[in-house]
């Protein structure tokens, strides 16, 4: 009986092996050009995405930093509605600065959306570059009232 069991089992474990199929043209291991090709095509499509997910999510953060500092600027420029003469020029030319950074920040948030996945990076330079000038610049009015 052990004989019988042991014959079987060999049997099976021969025919386990046996029934494996390998492509013949394929060795293991061998990378072949379809399969560059449809890595690189996933690789690229999987690039793209990132890309653009980065640029929305870019330019989403931006959106929402632009429209709570123009709040506010508003704000800001109603304290200022009290002063006199020259405190008042002074006052008046450095908020005009200041809206005309903030119009340049819309400009450049404007170019993020037009850009394509690809180039929105180069924009995003001078989007981000916009952004700090305008902060900066808020944060001299905002201290000196």
């Amino acid at each position: 009986m052990f004989r019988y069991v042991w014959i079987l089992t060999l049997a099976g474990l021969f025919a386990a092996i046996g029934c494996e199929q390998k492509r013949a043209d394929q060795t293991p291991g061998k990378v072949t050009p379809e399969d560059v090709r449809r890595d690189a095509g996933q690789a690229a499509d999987t690039a793209a995405e990132y890309s653009q997910q980065a640029k929305d999510e870019f330019q989403k953060k931006l959106e929402t930093q632009l429209n709570e500092l123009d709040a506010k600027i508003a704000t800001l420029r109603e304290k200022g509605g009290d002063l006199k003469d020259d405190a008042k020029v002074k006052w008046d030319q450095k908020m005009a600065d200041l809206e005309k950074k903030r119009d340049a920040v819309r400009d450049k948030l404007a170019e993020v959306g037009q850009a394509s996945a690809e180039a929105w990076k180069d924009v995003r330079k001078g989007a981000q570059s916009a952004w700090d000038e305008l902060d900066n610049a808020f944060r001299d009015a905002s201290q000196e009232f």
